[in-house]
């Protein structure tokens, strides 16, 4: 059977909701990249990789301390908000390119640390990005994983169970979180070859003071929502947040909306053995 591709695998969905993600998402998701800076313990002056590096997130936190990041996504749109960033803040180390996480355009060995925070676990090849993360890294060099725990029937499943009802004929696609338990990380991450496994965990709020307020950020930063909206006239539009936002209310009453969430964050070593790696495509 054919199998059903995702938004998320999407570049165009995520050039949609680019300046969304980055205005409503990023300042929550830079506690979780910071984390996983912090446990790559990366070395001043370390030369760094990004993979699925959105807006720069991670990118961003780590060129004050590295010698030079290279951030790598498939979304143009995200690649261009994070130079336009880089030269707002004087961070002249970056260098953004638009690429395939799974087929890296870099030489073997030529990284101290590589991250993919909440990207790579939605690559169609999984096991194929971790491969090509670890072939860039020099022997020694870390990797740091960011992956979705499974997640609590919170605010965000809320808000797709209060959608699917209102749309009983359109098919949301929930990403699977794959790598969400550390059995998982772990069992990926030798698969591909890193040694010295470590798994943390790593928990954050995401809040929005209303549920008109969750449901704005969502309608313009979720890469599974904004299409809807995109593919409506502008009153059934409305007519639907309507719907949608007293379907929030009586889930989660009227204040302030607060919710934590769990991430895994895998740490993995490319061994000293600098054999040049067979499993490269």
């Amino acid at each position: 059977a054919q199998r059903m591709t995702s938004p998320l695998e999407s570049p165009e969905a995520w050039d949609r909701v680019g300046d969304g993600y980055s205005d409503e998402f990023a300042p929550t998701l830079a506690a979780y990249a910071q984390a996983a800076v912090t446990l790559a313990d990366l070395a001043p002056g370390a030369r760094v990789l990004d993979v699925a590096a959105g807006p720069g997130t991670l990118t961003l936190l780590a060129a004050p301390v590295a010698g030079h990041v290279a951030a790598l996504d498939f979304s143009a749109i995200m690649i261009a908000r994070l130079r336009s960033e880089a030269v707002v803040r004087g961070l002249h180390n970056i260098e953004a390119v638009v690429g395939d996480g799974q087929a890296l355009p870099f030489p073997d060995a030529s990284f101290d640390a590589a991250f993919s925070m909440f990207g790579l676990i939605f690559f169609p090849d999984r096991a194929r990005g971790l491969r090509e993360l670890r072939r860039v890294l020099r022997p020694g060099g870390r990797a740091v994983v960011g992956a979705w725990a499974t997640l609590d029937p919170a605010a965000p499943f809320v808000l797709f169970e209060v959608l699917q009802a209102e749309l009983p004929d359109v098919r949301l696609m929930l990403p699977e979180l794959p790598l969400g338990t550390p059995d998982r990380m772990r069992e990926e991450l030798a698969a591909a070859g890193f040694e010295a496994l470590r798994v943390a965990f790593v928990v954050h709020e995401f809040r929005a003071p209303s549920v008109e307020a969750l449901w704005a950020s969502h309608a313009r930063a979720n890469v599974l929502v904004a299409p809807i909206r995109q593919g409506m006239p502008r009153h059934a539009w409305e007519r639907l947040s309507a719907r949608v936002i007293g379907g929030l209310r009586e889930r989660l009453g009227d204040g302030e909306v607060r919710y934590p969430q769990t991430a895994l964050l895998g740490l993995g070593e490319r061994g000293a053995d600098a054999r040049a790696d067979s499993c490269h495509p």
